[in-house]
């Protein structure tokens, strides 16, 4: 009896750790953000909690967790508190896909598979914004729908690239194509151009953040979230954009574990430098540029890595 309560205690432990860790990055990931954004406005940041503010996440998280929790009358309860748990798990499913070097389980399709959970996770955000029987809510739902389905089509285009010229749809052997001096950024430098501007926009975040546009929807589909349930949104965009940065390192400049940290964290910073640096567009604009050139572009250089593949 023993031994198997020891066999399920650490098969838990191997399991639940890394998603321990990835809710810690996530943690320290906004403390990082406050300070750029800090430094970028000539200011501090916070540095109250702990030494030099380290401890601002944990006090960030404690305060959410122990607010009450607000359910609008007219909320259809079961959907509007479900929604925020199945985005936090798909964001946090993702991280299965991470490229290990060596790992007991690999995704053989394992671009296919981001593919397919990313595109899932907009049903949270679409039954979010509907359950909360609010039309403000609703209507910041709406748009982040529309931007991320038009933005998932260059999306796709440009991994399937990366794909042809690697010959391989798992992300390990993507990183190991670039294990020496050279990487696809070399070959495709545009791609990593348009590959940032649809991974902001598929993440919601500035300059593209139309679902919080505070002139017209205070805070997007998530309006009517409180406490708990608010924090589990947040944690879900900031995983998502940890995993981002993470699959643009591996498709872009892959190479060894350490430098492949090293552009993960670039990537990282780039998310919060373009939040300080940019203004929002305009949404029209943001649209159109999805639908025409963000189309364009990347079918030709498709068809070009098509037309090499079929030389080889």
């Amino acid at each position: 009896m023993s031994n198997i309560f020891l066999g399920v205690v650490s098969w838990v432990i191997m399991v639940g750790l890394p998603f321990i860790c990835v809710l810690l990055s996530v943690g320290f990931f906004t403390l990082l953000e406050r300070k750029l954004l800090g430094a970028i406005m000539l200011r501090k940041g916070p540095d109250k909690v702990g030494f030099m503010g380290l401890m601002q996440p944990f006090s960030d998280a404690g305060k959410l967790f122990c607010k009450e929790l607000v359910v609008p009358s007219r909320a259809i309860v079961i959907p509007y508190i479900l929604a925020p748990l199945f985005m936090l798990s798909i964001s946090l499913g993702l991280w299965v896909l991470f490229p290990f070097q060596s790992v007991s389980m690999v995704f053989i399709f394992g671009v296919i598979q981001f593919l397919v959970t990313a595109g899932v996770s907009v049903y949270g955000v679409m039954i979010a914004g509907w359950s909360a029987n609010s039309k403000y809510s609703l209507l910041g739902s709406v748009r982040s729908i529309a931007q991320s389905i038009s933005y998932e089509i260059p999306f796709g285009i440009l991994i399937f690239v990366v794909v042809f010229l690697a010959m391989s749809f798992m992300f390990q052997e993507v990183v190991v194509w670039q294990e020496g001096a050279f990487f696809f950024f070399f070959v495709y430098p545009l791609g990593l151009i348009f590959w940032l501007v649809c991974v902001l926009a598929e993440s919601n975040r500035a300059p593209f953040d139309f679902v919080e546009g505070e002139s017209e929807l205070v805070s997007g589909f998530n309006v009517e979230y409180s406490g708990g349930l608010f924090a589990m949104i947040f944690m879900s965009e900031y995983s998502s954009m940890l995993f981002s940065s993470v699959i643009s390192s591996c498709m872009f400049f892959g190479g060894g574990e350490a430098l492949f940290s090293v552009f993960s964290m670039f990537f990282v910073y780039v998310f919060v430098w373009v939040r300080g640096s940019f203004p929002r567009m305009r949404y029209d604009k943001l649209m159109k540029l999805g639908w025409t050139s963000f189309i364009v572009f990347p079918l030709i250089y498709l068809c070009l890595a098509l037309v090499v593949v079929v030389v080889k």
